[in-house]
């Protein structure tokens, strides 16, 4: 009996992923290369309309017109940066909730 406990729970541990792996999941294959895509650990509105995000120890601006956003399914910022070659780095996609 206490065997078929463990086996349960090593198997229900398998099925429950780390936030980081499960919000990973719903990341577009396009938008996404290995760990590109993240939450954003901090997202700044400027007067203009633009935001200033980091994810991951990598910062964007994405500008006021930036027409692509799509839609987050928790409703909070998250954004697929690339690090460059030569440095800096470049905005893939971006997702965010209403009123973000």
């Amino acid at each position: 009996m206490p065997h078929r406990l463990i086996l349960s729970a090593v198997l229900a541990s398998l099925f429950v992923a780390s936030p980081v792996a499960r919000a990973h999941d719903w990341y577009p294959l396009e938008c996404c290369g290995d760990d590109d895509c993240g939450p954003a650990d901090t997202v700044v509105r400027h007067d203009d309309g633009s935001y200033l995000v980091t994810a991951r120890g990598l910062s964007v601006v994405i500008p006021a017109t930036y027409g692509k956003w799509k839609p987050s399914p928790d409703g909070q910022v998250h954004v697929c940066i690339r690090k460059l070659v030569l440095g800096g780095s470049i905005l893939m996609c971006a997702f965010r909730g209403p009123g973000a």
